[in-house]
């Protein structure tokens, strides 16, 4: 019910994964953080978050946050490749495995009905790749649309946004080859590619 509201927290400085319960009301926040932003901010901006975006008050109490040593020592990926993406047969969610140098990262998108695929693939795959790598900026994707005679080659646009807030614009393409999820994801790391400078 609140995937969308999770993502755009998921979004914040310094937050690692988050989870929304309850119904028609938010019964609680439970965020996993890194040790770089004081707690009380993190509190602040969620509560600004889901003002913003359900125009609702929540009580800063129902916010849990559990923190972690942020390792920001730097490694060098020597190779980072798909193992497979693919989409649930009957949900709407695509599901990830990566392999960076000799780790095996596995992940999944939103499960949002009203997002087309394209868009839900390329989507999880930054948001995969933002959660392990270390890129000089905060990565969207922009656009996705397939081109070509016979519609056969897929194109994502993504923007590099840097900490002064210059945009640098990405573009990466290839064949879909009757695999579209699969396709999605090259397309995005071929938009990624001289970005990647690894930090997992």
């Amino acid at each position: 019910m609140y995937e969308d509201l999770s993502q755009k927290i998921n979004k914040l400085d310094g937050i690692i994964s988050c989870k929304i319960t309850g119904d028609h009301d938010i019964d609680e926040v439970h965020i996993i953080a890194d040790k770089r932003r004081n707690p009380k901010k993190i509190v602040r901006d969620v509560e600004t978050i889901i003002l913003v975006n359900q125009n609702k008050d929540i009580d800063h109490k129902k916010i849990s946050i559990a923190q972690y040593k942020y390792n920001d020592q730097k490694h060098d990926i020597s190779r980072l490749e798909i193992i497979s993406i693919f989409k649930e047969n009957n949900k709407p969610i695509c599901h990830y495995r990566l392999k960076i140098n000799d780790q095996i990262i596995k992940g999944e998108s939103n499960n949002s009905s009203d997002e087309p695929l394209i868009y839900k693939a390329a989507n999880g795959m930054v948001s995969l790749l933002e959660k392990y790598i270390k890129l000089p900026g905060r990565i969207r994707v922009e656009h996705v649309f397939t081109t070509g005679l016979k519609n056969e080659i897929i194109v994502v646009q993504i923007c590099l946004y840097n900490k002064y807030g210059m945009k640098d614009q990405l573009l990466g393409a290839t064949f879909i080859n009757q695999d579209l999820p699969l396709a999605v994801g090259k397309a995005c790391l071929k938009a990624l590619n001289r970005k990647i400078k690894g930090c997992y």
